[in-house]
């Protein structure tokens, strides 16, 4: 039977986009050696729930429309993934490595000793390396049914031991991976670009993403029951978050880069701070009255979403290129204006998108 279509769940796409392209207009406005905290923390702190909730929305849509109690077949399941993801994730790929090649003046980039290990590893351009995870997370499908089943009885249980294993794991790794060093050059890269492909640091928000969808049917009822906690612990792992961010910088004269590179999803309370957050904004988006013009600009955000990901870089790149022709500062204003501009452009980009040829469509955004 088809499960019912859940807006919540678009909205959830459309506000994790924003979250994207607010860190990578904080990481342009870094540039500015006097660069304002307060709204980098807002940039760079309190978007950095977007990336991990993007696995969590992954894992949710798979699980809600094919539950593990209903059949499955891996290679149907494949066979899609490669049309919607690995297909865009290579086209794209080389239409940023042919605008590097471009600026750059070189085409070595091109070159296959170069070109697929830039392919494996997603360093085609910044933002493409989720990709890459999100291809691992489809082909060890079959393991995360098998999870899912085993811990759905004792869910609760089963999360909290692998959410504290899991915030072990990304702790070692964020802060004393770095220490780890193989003698082979090769494995010494494949192990320093781990966080490009290593699924093990998102199992976690993948897997809560999974029980939620298994469950839906009570989980509003739940959120609704527990709204008190989850939005005390929503507000006090913001707390947490800012409470870092500024103490590694008073206390530790940390730089800002220095402080973001700390204070991050992977952090123990980046872990907190996801997991809060993902479940908080599902709650808001499930139970709060929207406005039919919200409600509109939600679903546009959300149905294109995944346009807005692949073609946001470009929009920073044609805004930035014109603010430098222009000579403007990345102050504050110019930062927010950076924002809205980069926004509106790739949600235009992303329609014009949509009305290519049917062929470049499909490779283009999968569908």
């Amino acid at each position: 039977m088809k499960r019912p279509f859940l807006p919540e769940i678009t909205y959830m796409r459309g506000l994790c986009m924003l979250g994207v392209i607010a860190i990578h207009v904080g990481s342009i406005a870094l540039l500015n050696p006097a660069a304002n905290p307060q709204l980098i923390s807002v940039l760079e702190i309190l978007s950095r729930f977007s990336v991990p909730a993007f696995f969590f929305l992954s894992a949710f849509g798979l699980f809600y429309h094919t539950p593990v109690d209903v059949p499955f077949s891996y290679g149907a399941f494949l066979r899609r993934r490669i049309q919607v993801v690995l297909w865009p994730y290579l086209a794209w790929s080389l239409l940023y490595i042919i605008y590097s090649g471009l600026t750059m003046h070189s085409w070595d980039g091109l070159l296959p000793r170069y070109l697929l290990p830039t392919l494996f590893f997603g360093n085609g351009y910044y933002h493409l390396y989720f990709m890459v995870i999100l291809l691992w997370f489809y082909l060890l499908m079959p393991v995360w049914r098998v999870i899912v089943r085993a811990i759905l009885p004792h869910a609760v249980l089963w999360l909290s031991v692998i959410f504290i294993g899991q915030t072990a794991f990304n702790f070692y790794f964020a802060y004393f991976g770095g220490h780890i060093v193989f003698e082979n050059p090769a494995l010494q890269y494949a192990y320093s670009m781990r966080l490009n492909y290593w699924v093990a640091h998102y199992v976690w928000i993948f897997l809560l993403g999974a029980v939620l969808a298994e469950k839906y049917e009570v989980i509003p009822a739940l959120f609704w029951r527990w709204r008190v906690v989850l939005t005390t612990v929503f507000a006090l792992s913001i707390m947490a978050m800012l409470g870092g961010y500024y103490y590694v910088m008073n206390e530790w004269h940390y730089t800002l880069l220095e402080a973001i590179y700390t204070i991050h999803q992977l952090s123990p309370m980046g872990m907190v701070y996801t997991g809060a957050g993902t479940l908080f904004f599902l709650f808001y988006f499930q139970a709060s009255p929207i406005s039919d013009t919200a409600r509109a600009v939600w679903e546009q955000l959300g149905e294109h979403s995944y346009g807005i990901y692949l073609i946001h870089p470009f929009m920073l790149i044609i805004v930035t290129a014109w603010m430098t022709k222009m000579n403007f500062a990345y102050t504050v204003p110019a930062v927010i204006a950076l924002y809205v501009c980069a926004v509106c452009m790739s949600y235009l980009g992303a329609l014009a998108l949509t009305a290519t040829p049917k062929w470049l469509h499909r490779i283009l955004l999968g569908h």
